[in-house]
């Protein structure tokens, strides 16, 4: 969990049972432009289909409402597909480095 832990603080259940996703510090400001809220809210329906209730962002943290009873599964798939998609986007901005180079 190398690769999520460069980007992301933390992702944990608040006392509701929502998952709190925290970016580190440095990459809050994305979290601010409308586009990048709209992919996220793309991507989060898309990964957990039905069980997609709501997501909300704020200032660092986004906060992912599913069905009630499918928290657990959902927590650890959010968290395997963060880490799926950190490693892609890493992968693909080292090939971008080499291409420049």
């Amino acid at each position: 969990m190398d690769t999520l832990n460069q980007f992301i603080k933390y992702v944990k259940f608040d006392e509701e049972k929502r998952i709190l996703i925290s970016l580190q510090n440095q990459f809050e400001s994305y979290l601010q432009d409308q586009k990048v809220r709209s992919m996220l809210k793309d991507a989060a329906q898309s990964i957990l289909k039905d069980d997609f209730v709501q997501l909300e962002i704020g200032k660092n943290v986004c906060r992912l409402t599913v069905a009630d009873g499918t928290e657990e599964k959902n927590l650890e798939l959010v968290k395997t597909e963060l880490v799926k998609g950190l490693e892609m986007a890493m992968a693909f901005l080292q090939m971008q480095n080499m291409k420049d180079q």
